[in-house]
């Protein structure tokens, strides 16, 4: 038996042994993956993972750098001799284990993604309002085999993640809050939970949100659908568990908590908070006003020692979670961008600045529309307005607006002719006349800015054929953002970077070469071309009488593309580019751009 296939055999006995319940270490045996299906694709390949030891670590969320997240990230399995095409091809549920759910075999063709899913990767957002350097971690999941099975679940689900404390919108939180009698002596108070989604407990939280969907069955009646508890538990770890990720070169799987940036994230967040604020209805220990936004929460208490006293009942509520406390100083609070103020009988409320804000927001000179320089200030008004308890507060906003505005290198007759008239807008008695959305269609047309001159001509041109066929277009001009040509693009293994792409194979025995795309990795789509039906595997054939043993050396990446459009258009410039002799077809979409 040779090295290879003893280790193969070994692992089989492993995931024997965890199956069974024998072994519940089993060297990180993935959950979803049969021994078949890694026999099948990877002949013979196996993985191993090793958990680092436990560490006392700075909770994920909480990082001031990124070096320092890199060590956070040792809360997260680190995946060790790990063969990246096992991990972005096979990652997900079994077909063994998919059929075991009810009515699931649609669901697994929508929404679990093998082939031409891409691993998740880490990445810092700067936390412009700290005082010092800060960074917030994002996982990037889009395209990863569970995300569009996230997405669908967070969209079912999203109703269950609320109740009557939670805050919605922030403009009408502000319209209520502004109707709340309290007493004299009442303080303001907010209490924070540190790090809620990298703490959130999956597997208590997952039950939780099974539980009220299945409350009088709410999740079948509501959506017309037929699906056992069982099923959705497993649907939820498979969107939720075992997300591989990169940062920095290096692999991470994670095994608790939920990522900012997932799906399904603000939903298990909420959810958890949900179950808190039941125990607390249920134990009688709810504050008379009491509002959360996702880990921020309001309440209004007697005194400080009240409000340390429910401090100490938060915290002891739960032990995954910790909460932190902040009263308000010299009458006023802040609170999820508003200014709360204490008027004794009454709260008032205006917008909060922070003291790092700089006003940095689009410059006049940037290469936009105009129209969106003008909206971005229109939008400002508009919260101010919303946010503002009176028209002293609104007044003094617009006048700290005029200022940013104008370091911004607007004109100053603009900011003038805008705000004035916002303001008659909203003292006039009637309002002005809206689209009748019944008989024009709105249609919203991306298209580049290249100028302003350009924009307007468009705009006209637009306008003049919507008027006449009944539609309304809406051009979305999109400007390339400077981040875009500057940053640091971070180094992916190549294994898990080649999807939707276009490549070129070219024989090391002769100049014949062919062209063609894949949305699936790049390796699958060359296992494909050694079956006897593939141009490619005929040439070798007829010409060189056999596969030559570096078969996957000679295929290139010629273009990365994000769409199957994408795929289609470049592979037919490429091949009228280079005329490749093994194509058998000549134009995959038959577009009749040239001549």
């Amino acid at each position: 038996m040779s090295k290879r296939g003893g280790k193969f055999n070994n692992f089989k006995a492993k995931v024997a042994r965890k199956r069974a319940g024998k072994d519940e270490a089993a060297g990180g045996v993935m959950e979803y993956i049969t021994v078949q299906r890694l026999a099948s694709h990877v002949e013979g390949r196996y993985q191993k993972y090793v958990r680092i030891g436990a560490l006392t670590m700075v909770p994920l969320a909480c990082e001031t750098t990124l070096s320092n997240i890199k060590e956070a990230c040792k809360r997260y399995f680190k995946c060790e001799d790990m063969d990246c095409d096992i991990v972005a091809g096979e990652r997900g549920p079994s077909w063994t284990e998919t059929c075991q759910i009810s009515n699931f075999k649609t669901i697994r063709v929508r929404f679990i993604e093998y082939s031409s899913s891409r691993l998740a990767h880490l990445y810092g957002l700067p936390k412009t309002h700290k005082e010092q350097l800060a960074v917030r971690p994002i996982l990037s999941a889009t395209s990863t085999y569970n995300y569009a099975l996230a997405k669908w679940l967070e969209e079912k689900l999203k109703p269950l993640s609320y109740n009557k404390y939670s805050i919605l919108d922030v403009f009408k939180f502000a319209e209520e809050i502004r109707t709340e009698v309290i007493n004299e002596a009442d303080i303001l108070v907010s209490y924070d939970v540190t790090s809620l989604f990298t703490n959130v407990p999956l597997d208590e939280t997952i039950g939780i949100l099974v539980e009220k969907a299945f409350n009088n069955n709410w999740f079948n009646s509501e959506y017309n659908l037929d699906i056992s508890r069982q099923d959705l538990t497993v649907l939820l770890n498979i969107a939720t568990k075992d997300q591989l990720f990169q940062f920095e070169g290096t692999l991470f799987e994670q095994f608790d908590g939920v990522a900012m940036g997932s799906p399904l994230g603000p939903l298990m967040a909420n959810v958890f908070m949900c179950s808190i604020e039941e125990q607390l209805e249920h134990n009688g220990k709810m504050p008379p006003l009491y509002r959360r936004y996702v880990d921020d929460t309001l309440t209004v208490m007697p005194g400080i020692n009240a409000a340390s006293a429910f401090l100490n009942v938060l915290n002891e509520i739960h032990p995954s979670i910790s909460f932190t406390m902040e009263i308000e100083k010299d009458g006023m609070l802040p609170f999820i961008g508003i200014q709360l103020i204490n008027n004794s009988r009454s709260i008032d409320t205006k917008v909060f600045i922070k003291p790092t804000n700089k006003g940095l927001l689009l410059h006049y000179n940037s290469h936009v529309d105009v129209r969106y320089k003008h909206c971005l200030l229109q939008t400002m008004l508009e919260r101010a307005y919303q946010l503002s308890s009176s028209w002293e507060f609104f007044t003094e906003e617009c006048t700290r607006l005029e200022k940013v505005f104008t370091k911004l290198r607007y004109p100053t007759n603009d900011i003038n002719r805008i705000i004035n008239r916002f303001v008659l807008d909203k003292t006039a008695s009637t309002k002005l006349p809206t689209l009748d959305s019944t008989t024009m269609v709105i249609a919203r047309v991306p298209l580049p800015f290249k100028d302003q001159k350009s924009a307007d001509s468009v705009k006209r041109q637009l306008k003049e054929l919507g008027s006449k066929i009944r539609i309304n277009f809406q051009p979305v001009f999109v400007s390339k953002k400077l981040e875009d040509e500057i940053k640091i693009t971070e180094k992916k293994p190549s294994l898990v970077n080649q999807q939707r792409v276009v490549y070129q194979f070219k024989c090391s025995f002769c100049d014949e070469n062919y062209v063609g795309f894949t949305m699936r990795h790049l390796h699958e789509r060359c296992d494909e071309h050694k079956l006897n039906s593939s141009s490619i595997k005929k040439h070798f054939i007829n010409k060189h009488d056999c596969l030559p043993d570096n078969f996957n050396d000679q295929f290139k990446v010629l273009r990365k593309c994000k769409t199957k459009y994408d795929c289609l258009v470049y592979e037919m410039l490429y091949i009228r580019d280079l005329s490749p002799s093994l194509n058998i077809q000549g134009d995959s979409i038959r577009a009749k751009l040239f001549t």
